[in-house]
């Protein structure tokens, strides 16, 4: 992995994902911000501008947004320096907790194309992949259509960014499983993903088996806030040690008590190589 254009052969990947990546050391700080399209408002979205101007200045280096984001505050996106677009393709009720209208498996529509994603200014797309439903047809469902948008992104030369997830009832109640998660990035590597967002299996022994099995790079998900500061950053910096390329954290970072703070030390940890004590002791503890 030495340089953009052997990852990606089409040359308006090679440029797009070029501001989701960083160029120089092929890693990224991306925030995900998509969690309004599938959860309504929650702390820290209220006031979305703000915040993403905010978590921008803090080195940000993209976000994935919903498309009503992208387009009320596309002047986070604009001029030079300005951090990547990655636009949420698909909306999810799965998320949502029993007592407000929420299913235990759930399921998911495209509530946008590519081409809007173009229309847009993306520079790059990002769609669910569930596996493990207990209806095998729905899993079929699932490829199928990240598979069309994988294609559709080839054409427009669109980054696509596959979040592969084992969450079906069939999964049971570890989806943080090593093998599982595995089994799913290579799924979308083989699909056509040209990044990966995925689980953290827990530890970086673990999770070398999810690297193995990818052949594109990887930015973890965060999943729901951290009851602590070290537990967010240990899982980050173990994945960077199994030999991923960076994170998809948001509610580890925009519902910490200073966001700001949190968005420099998480690109430290990133970018810089950063240990935990050393990112600890940046947040004053």
């Amino acid at each position: 992995m030495t340089n953009a254009p052997t990852l990606y052969p089409n040359a308006g990947k090679t440029i797009r994902l070029g501001r989701v990546l960083d160029p120089r050391d092929h890693r990224a700080a991306v925030v995900a911000f998509d969690h309004g399209v599938h959860l309504g408002m929650i702390p820290g979205n209220a006031d979305s501008g703000p915040m993403l101007e905010a978590l921008t200045e803090a080195g940000a280096d993209a976000f994935l947004v919903g498309p009503g984001v992208a387009r009320a505050y596309a002047s986070v996106f604009t001029g030079r320096g300005a951090p990547g677009l990655i636009l949420r393709l698909d909306w999810t009720n799965r998320w949502r907790d029993p007592d407000k209208l929420g299913y235990q498996e759930g399921r998911g529509r495209l509530l946008a194309s590519v081409e809007d994603a173009a229309r847009l200014g993306a520079d790059a797309v990002l769609v669910y992949m569930f596996i493990g439903y207990q209806d095998p047809a729905a899993e079929a469902q699932q490829v199928e259509t990240v598979s069309r948008v994988a294609q559709d992104c080839e054409a427009l030369g669109m980054g696509c960014i596959i979040e592969p997830m084992p969450r079906g009832l069939l999964v049971g109640d570890n989806p943080y499983n090593a093998d599982y998660i595995a089994l799913g990035a290579r799924m979308a590597c083989e699909l056509g993903a040209d990044i990966l967002k995925t689980d953290y299996s827990g530890s970086a022994d673990t999770f070398r088996r999810v690297v193995e099995a990818s052949f594109r790079p990887i930015l973890i998900a965060g999943g729901p806030k951290t009851a602590t500061n070290r537990e967010a950053l240990e899982m980050v910096r173990g994945a960077l040690d199994a030999g991923a390329s960076g994170m998809f954290i948001g509610r580890n970072v925009f519902q910490a008590p200073n966001p700001s703070l949190m968005m420099r030390v998480l690109r430290g940890l990133i970018h810089d190589g950063t240990g935990v004590d050393d990112a600890l002791r940046a947040l004053g503890e």
